[in-house]
């Protein structure tokens, strides 16, 4: 077979794909905007949320049979700890403003010295 006859026979196969692919196209198109295929698809999603709203609902049953936290238990515990920092802060800062500073160290131990020096003379 020559160069050119296969030229030719690989255009007229794509020539044959090409119509072929536009006419599926039109086809699947019309399918997908059919109301057929739409109520199969609301139907399909609408059966996945179920399912997994029950299985959300057998793994908390199961933890609490089995005496375990469940997702809510441990969310809820986090709430309170959060509670209990915020609490903390405030109260810290309270007793922060509350508290005089500190007074200087320095002086206190100069006076201890001079006052021992003193005495170890007499």
């Amino acid at each position: 077979m020559s160069d050119q006859s296969e030229r030719g026979i690989k255009e007229m196969f794509k020539q044959v794909y090409d119509m072929w692919e536009k006419s599926a196209t039109e086809q699947l198109e019309k399918f997908a905007r059919s109301q057929t295929f739409l109520s199969a698809i609301a139907q399909n999603l609408d059966q996945t949320l179920n399912i997994s709203q029950r299985v959300k609902d057998i793994t908390q049953s199961t933890l609490t049979m089995m005496n375990l936290p469940t997702q809510q238990d441990v969310a809820s515990l986090s709430k309170q700890i959060k509670a209990v920092r915020n609490a903390l802060d405030e109260i810290n800062e309270k007793l922060d403003e509350m508290t005089p500073p500190p007074a200087p160290k320095t002086k206190t131990k100069a006076k201890k010295a001079t006052k021992k020096r003193a005495k170890s003379k007499s």
